[in-house]
């Protein structure tokens, strides 16, 4: 079930040896989906952008993951929530899933996002579900360290059968938060506005979570 994985790819060695090839187009940033920036020109059967989300390069976070098609990056799914690390390490964001009972690695598929400062897309750091295998539906992240900053892709999947689906950004969004909340971090839903829209139920807005007082 998982894609299969490989090394971080930077764009100028894509372009380079798409270029080689014969496949380079003009700016050959058209072969990986990424006119301007790495959410750019994602195409029908991916992202649907229905307004301007904020530019990859504009913010230390991400803004969406990407899927890996050889070698094109597609954007599938946006990021909702994020962690800015001042008083928190990424495993103490990633210790809460694991004292919550969740499962990390489960069953599930590669996913990368964009960091911008080593200028190359990222394999998620961690992930964890609800529960493995998902028969009946769970809550499920991906989550990356990138810049200081952590950034997580929370949704809620469909029952498998056999594959998972989305059945809800929200949802995961707010499981998410209560998960955090109760742990005691300091929480602000919506806190930005990312305009990275997508179907079935995100709104662009992104929650930002902070370790509370210790």
């Amino acid at each position: 079930m998982s894609e299969q994985t490989g090394p971080r790819f930077d764009r100028r060695t894509l372009l380079t040896r798409l270029g080689a090839s014969g496949i380079a187009t003009v700016g050959g940033a058209i072969a990986l989906h990424v006119p301007s920036s790495p959410a750019g020109g994602a195409e029908y059967g991916a992202v649907s952008i229905d307004t301007e989300a904020i530019e990859e390069e504009d913010t230390p976070y991400a803004v969406w993951h990407y899927r890996r098609d050889g070698a094109e990056f597609t954007a599938t799914a946006p990021i909702n929530v994020v962690f800015p690390l001042e008083a928190a390490s990424f495993e103490d964001v990633t210790d809460v899933f694991r004292e919550a009972g969740w499962y990390p690695y489960g069953e599930e598929y590669a996913r990368y996002a964009w960091n911008r400062e080593t200028e190359e897309y990222q394999l998620q750091d961690f992930t964890a579900v609800e529960t493995y295998f998902g028969k009946v539906g769970r809550h499920h992240v991906r989550c990356w360290q990138t810049d200081g900053t952590a950034s997580i892709q929370a949704h809620s999947d469909t029952a498998a059968t056999p594959d998972h689906g989305i059945e809800s950004y929200k949802d995961g969004q707010r499981g998410v938060e209560r998960l955090f909340e109760e742990a005691g971090w300091q929480v602000t839903p919506d806190g930005l506005a990312f305009d990275n829209d997508r179907h079935p139920d995100h709104d662009g807005q992104v929650s930002v979570i902070r370790r509370g007082e210790q």
